[in-house]
């Protein structure tokens, strides 16, 4: 039986999109959620989660080669799972790095990346060797869209770092648990950065090759894949802009600096 029009537009479009929103919703208020509670309770989540984590590469490994709607589906949904157990072993101070105090008043410039570079280390080595893992496993698959999604994601939140310690309008220090609010130290408010508008840019090409591909494998189930990445990286670029927005004027009086960095 030939699928109508409607139908392939709803695979290829529409259930990607609710799909994407729907998970990218509900693991972001996963992590906020556990960003309440106590640093016991999230490190002993983020154990119990082992498990899960090392099912996810199987089954990652397991649709390697699996280019139908069901193979993109899994392997993105993995993806996204993976980054989302590597984000909380961050949040729960397991894996951040060797600086975990408030930024010295005196650091500037160069000296002020590092610190920052600091409170994270940890964090970006064990995602970059992650990343390596997933590119070792999935070197000779057809399908790589897990290994795709974790290195967007990872792209879309460097991104993100580098706009709020430049400095923008909107910082969400009150998002961060206690043992993390020594990061905001790090954050700088103002209007925007002169690294906003090129980040936005290259966000959005990234967003908009990956529809045109979604729309040149049409109706191919492998579309399906390509829209999945093209929902996360459009919402990447929306988290961007919301930085800019004045949604959070306020910050603790500990976390406030300057609105002009100097060099």
């Amino acid at each position: 039986m030939i699928p109508s029009p409607v139908d392939s537009w709803a695979q290829i479009y529409l259930y990607p999109l609710l799909v994407t929103m729907g998970l990218w919703s509900s693991l972001t208020l996963g992590l906020l959620w556990m960003n309440r509670r106590t640093l016991r309770q999230q490190r002993v989540v983020m154990l119990l989660l082992l498990a899960g984590v090392a099912l996810l590469h199987q089954q990652l490994w397991s649709v390697r080669n699996d280019l139908t709607a069901w193979g993109c589906y899994t392997s993105f949904i993995a993806g996204m799972l993976i980054w989302t157990w590597h984000e909380l072993a961050f949040y729960s101070g397991v894996l951040t790095g060797p600086w975990r105090k408030p930024c010295p008043p005196e650091a500037r410039g160069r000296q002020r990346f590092r610190y920052a570079l600091g409170t994270h280390l940890y964090h970006e080595i064990a995602i970059i060797l992650e990343m390596l893992l997933l590119g070792w496993m999935l070197r000779d698959a057809a399908n790589q869209l897990g290994l795709l999604t974790l290195v967007l994601g990872w792209a879309l939140m460097q991104s993100a770092k580098l706009n709020v310690l430049l400095g923008v309008r909107s910082l969400p220090v009150h998002w961060l648990p206690e043992h993390l609010r020594y990061l905001g130290s790090f954050w700088t408010q103002r209007p925007s950065n002169p690294f906003f508008l090129p980040s936005i840019l290259i966000s959005s090409l990234v967003a908009g090759l990956l529809w045109l591909q979604s729309a040149r494998l049409a109706p191919d189930p492998s579309a399906i894949g390509m829209t999945l990445l093209a929902v996360l990286a459009t919402l990447g670029v929306l988290d961007h802009w919301l930085l800019v927005l004045p949604l959070y004027n306020q910050q603790p009086a500990s976390t406030r600096r300057r609105d002009k960095v100097t060099g």
